[in-house]
C-alpha cells in the first residue's frame, strides 16, 4: 500500500444478536466499517455467513469470547473457567485463576466453530472485553493461534504491539479505542480520523441496531445505535477522503 495512513475500522461483537449483525453490515455498506470480529457462541452467529455473501469486502475475524456467555466446549471440560451453571465469567478478572490448557482449548474450539460457520479462516484475532490485554493466559492462547495460522492479532496496548512484532505476528501500528461511550461523537470521530498517525491504525467500534436481546445481555447497548449513525455520516467519509486515509481490512496487512 502506498498510502501513508491506513485505517482498519473494526466492529466488535458480530454474531451477538440479529440487531448487531444488521448494524455492522449496514455500517459497512453505508459507512466506513471495513472489518468485524465475530462471537461464535451466540445463535445469531449462524447467520453471518449468509449475510457476508453480499459484502465480500468486509473482513471478518474471530472475537475470542472467554467472558460473558456460554463456551464452545462442554462446561465439564472447562472447570477452572465456568461457574456452577456452566457460564463463563462476566468479566476478564474472573479468568485470573483459569487453567492455561483450558483457555487454549476453548480458544481453539471457537476458532473451529468459526471455520464451521464461515468455511474459512478468520482474517485476524482479538478478544471480548480485551481479555487478551487483561489476562496473560488469554494472550498466550491467542498468540498460539496466531503462530498456528499466521494470522494478525489486535494489539490492544503498546507493550502488546511490541511483543507481537517480536514474535513475528502481523499487527497494526496503532490501536484507537477512544470511539466509545462519551467519546462516540461526530466531532470526536472526525478528529480521530484527521489526527491519525502515519502507518496502519485500527479503530474499534460497536455499531448495532439495538434489539431486546442486546438490551438484556449487554451493559453497552443504546450507545451502539449512536455509533451506527456516526459511522455512516457523510461528514466522516469526507474526513477520510480529505485526510488521505486509505481504508483497509486485516486481510490487507
Amino acid at each position: 500500500m502506498s498510502a501513508a495512513k491506513r485505517l482498519i475500522v473494526n466492529a466488535d461483537d458480530l454474531g451477538r444478536t440479529e440487531g448487531v449483525n444488521e448494524g455492522i453490515f449496514d455500517a459497512h455498506r453505508r459507512g466506513i466499517v471495513t472489518s468485524a470480529t465475530m462471537m461464535v457462541n451466540y445463535p445469531a452467529a449462524r447467520r453471518v455467513a449468509a449475510l457476508s455473501r453480499d459484502c465480500p469486502a468486509l473482513g471478518i475475524g474471530l472475537h475470542v469470547a472467554l467472558s460473558g456467555g456460554v463456551p464452545a466446549l462442554p462446561p465439564e471440560q472447562l472447570r477452572s473457567m465456568v461457574d456452577a451453571k456452566g457460564m463463563l465469567p462476566a468479566k476478564p478478572a474472573g479468568l485470573a485463576g483459569a487453567d492455561r490448557t483450558e483457555v487454549l482449548a476453548e480458544a481453539r474450539a471457537q476458532l473451529n466453530r468459526f471455520r464451521e460457520i464461515m468455511g474459512r479462516d478468520p482474517t485476524h484475532f482479538d478478544s471480548h472485553h480485551h481479555s487478551h490485554r487483561e489476562v496473560p493466559a488469554v494472550f498466550e492462547a491467542i498468540l498460539t493461534l496466531a503462530w498456528e495460522t499466521g494470522l494478525p492479532v489486535r494489539n490492544a496496548s503498546p507493550s502488546m504491539a511490541e511483543q507481537l512484532r517480536r514474535e513475528g505476528v502481523p499487527t497494526p501500528d496503532h490501536f484507537v479505542e477512544e470511539f466509545y461511550g462519551e467519546g462516540a461523537t461526530l466531532n470526536d470521530l472526525i478528529g480521530l480520523v484527521e489526527d491519525l498517525p502515519l502507518g496502519t491504525s485500527e479503530l474499534m467500534c460497536h455499531p448495532a441496531v439495538v434489539d431486546d436481546e442486546l438490551r438484556a445481555t449487554s451493559g453497552y447497548a443504546e450507545p451502539r445505535a449512536r455509533e451506527l449513525d456516526l459511522l455512516t455520516q457523510a461528514a466522516v467519509r469526507q474526513a477520510v477522503q480529505r485526510s488521505g486515509v486509505k481504508l483497509i481490512n486485516f486481510g490487507q496487512l
